[in-house]
């Protein structure tokens, strides 16, 4: 984990601008939040995605109940398998569009893992990603894809390319954030700490 900044101190305060992210302390850890608005294209994807979701369910109703006797024996078979087909791509075209917008980042200090989470549009959790303390190979500071100058707080998974955006701010926002990471990173839970490597990273 070589590109974990040590500067701070353990338990430096850090402020974060609601505008940007928010931090909520929690019994287990915290978690990190974005305040920023949801992507216009993932809001669009969403919008496309309940009206195709509709349409299918809408066509694999109506082949379902449409009568048999207007099909042969293999036609209506084939009707069937159609209808199923339509009917498992509207399920998850559906379930897309129900998806939350915004993911969060839920930082459990007493398990040593970090785990992604997009709550739906009811409220309802949902994991989508889960990463050992250990599996982190930095925390660092890159160029946003935004206009505004700001940066993002992003986690190296392992010494791979890819990464795990945490939030978004200008630089002053984020160190702060970073280092409490960094220093929350370097030290595993005692279970996590005498378990075989092999199997914390199972």
């Amino acid at each position: 984990m070589s590109d974990l900044d040590m500067t701070a101190p353990v338990g430096q305060k850090f402020s974060a601008n609601p505008a940007t992210f928010s931090v909520e302390e929690i019994f287990w850890g915290y978690k990190i939040r974005s305040n920023l608005g949801a992507p216009l294209g993932l809001m669009l994807a969403q919008v496309i995605s309940f009206f195709f979701g509709a349409c299918l369910l809408t066509a694999a109703f109506g082949l379902f109940v449409m009568p048999s006797m207007m099909f042969s024996t293999d036609v209506g078979a084939m009707r069937i398998g159609v209808a199923v087909l339509f009917a498992g791509l509207a399920a998850y075209l559906l379930w897309f569009a129900s998806r939350g917008t915004k993911s969060e980042l839920h930082v459990d200090t007493s398990l040593g893992e970090i785990r992604e989470v997009i709550s739906n549009r009811a409220g309802r959790p949902s994991t989508v990603g889960v990463y050992g303390f250990d599996t982190i190979g930095g925390v660092f500071l890159e160029q946003a894809a935004r206009e505004d100058g700001m940066m993002t707080l992003v986690l190296r998974y392992r010494n791979t390319a890819q990464t795990v955006p945490v939030a978004i701010g200008t630089e002053a926002q984020l160190m702060g954030l970073r280092d409490r990471l960094a220093n929350d990173l370097m030290v595993l839970p005692e279970p996590m700490a005498t378990m075989p490597r092999r199997q914390r990273a199972a």
